[in-house]
């Protein structure tokens, strides 16, 4: 007869194992990470001068932890070749790289985060000008983006939320070392009241200046459906100067049309500067039109824009687009023509014309930005095969 006692301790001592083997099945699964990726290739007869491709590898990782925690990690990786009409393994560029722990109401990030700054909702034209400017990313403090880092905290509770940042930034000599520390704080405290938005804004190094701080104070309110932004801003160098700028902001909704004004002043006695900036515009979103116009005057720098769309169906977009300004390195344009006709399945072709005003043989314009669409154009004829995975 078979025995019996040690058929049972068999069967126990499977089952244990077996019980243990799903209990870290269950644990693993708790753990999550995610791949996905990007990869375009293209032609382009004058910012390339022939083929070009580039890839990017995207990397996830989230695991919940105890009391409602969780600890995540992101990594992008870009692939891009070198030299054009060469089809080697070029540059392999890591970015966006970000470790956060958080709950449902607090969290903490490290690496190539946003600042503080980036959470608050001020007139933006009080700070499109070289006075008022402060930073949104953590890497916008240095030139050499692998040796720059941030830290940002940021809460929410009920009606109100928060955020502080530091940067850590290259040493003096500009030898891509950090020595550690935590500079350039910003602190940003708002809150929803209603009828009623508010938030505080502090820079204690604006734009990486140790002698310089910037406050500022927004409210926002809606108003027989417009809605309305007001700023206040005080920039502070080390009792040298201290002046204020203010900031108005108004949009308002008529059917498929959005209308749409600021405007800000700014007095700097001391260097003899009294600037103001201002502007208008008109959205127009109904079917498969989409139109967008604006002009706007900072400091005697007038540029003004129409552009628009039209969605055929069956995947096809063409949008153009016509824009004069000043300044080539904020990637100004004078026009622009795209379609893009949609595969499927995350993957798209694109063939686009993009003429840029005085243009420099020896600028790098692979950055036009469109307003409608959100293209990033490269100068001149271009066409591009792209994947989403």
């Amino acid at each position: 007869m078979p025995d019996i006692q040690n058929s049972t301790r068999e069967k126990m001592k499977n089952i244990l194992l077996s019980s243990a083997a799903i209990a870290l099945l269950a644990g693993a699964a708790s753990a999550e990470v995610t791949w996905s990726g990007d990869a375009e290739i293209g032609y382009n007869d004058d910012y390339h001068d022939g083929f070009y491709y580039d890839a990017g590898l995207y990397v996830n990782l989230s695991q919940e932890l105890n009391n409602g925690w969780t600890a995540s990690a992101s990594l992008d990786i870009d692939l891009e070749s070198t030299t054009d009409s060469t089809f080697s393994m070029g540059t392999v560029d890591s970015s966006d790289w970000v470790v956060s722990l958080s709950n449902d109401m607090f969290s903490l990030s490290f690496g190539d985060v946003d600042t503080a700054y980036a959470s608050f909702s001020g007139v933006s034209a009080l700070y499109d000008n070289d006075y008022f400017a402060p930073f949104d990313e953590a890497d916008d403090y240095s030139d050499d983006e692998d040796a720059t880092a941030g830290v940002l905290v940021t809460a929410e509770y009920g009606q109100f939320e928060g955020a502080l940042s530091f940067v850590m930034v290259d040493d003096a000599e500009g030898e891509g070392t950090n020595d550690g520390d935590l500079e350039n704080a910003q602190l940003y405290l708002g809150g929803d009241f209603g009828v009623v938005t508010a938030g505080v804004f502090y820079d204690d190094e604006l734009m990486g200046y140790e002698d310089a701080s910037l406050t500022a104070l927004t409210l926002g309110t809606s108003f027989g459906g417009a809605e309305i932004t007001f700023t206040v801003a005080n920039i502070d160098v080390d009792g040298l100067l201290d002046e204020t700028g203010y900031g108005i902001d108004v949009s308002y909704p008529i059917g498929p049309v959005t209308l749409g004004a600021y405007y800000a002043t700014y007095n700097f006695d001391i260097a003899g500067i009294d600037d103001d900036a201002y502007g208008v515009s008109v959205d127009y979103a109904d079917g498969p039109i989409t139109i967008a116009a604006y002009y706007e005057n900072i400091a005697d720098e007038e540029e003004y824009a129409i552009e628009g769309a039209y969605d055929f169906g069956m995947g096809l977009v063409v949008t153009a687009g016509y824009i004069d300004g000043d300044d080539t390195d904020d990637n100004d344009f004078a026009s622009y023509i795209v379609a893009e006709y949609d595969l499927g399945g995350g993957a798209s072709f694109l063939a686009s014309y993009a003429d840029a005003t005085n243009y420099d043989e020896s600028g790098d314009l692979d950055d036009i930005d469109t307003g409608v669409g959100g293209y990033e154009l490269m100068y001149g004829t271009t066409l591009a095969l792209s994947f989403a995975f």
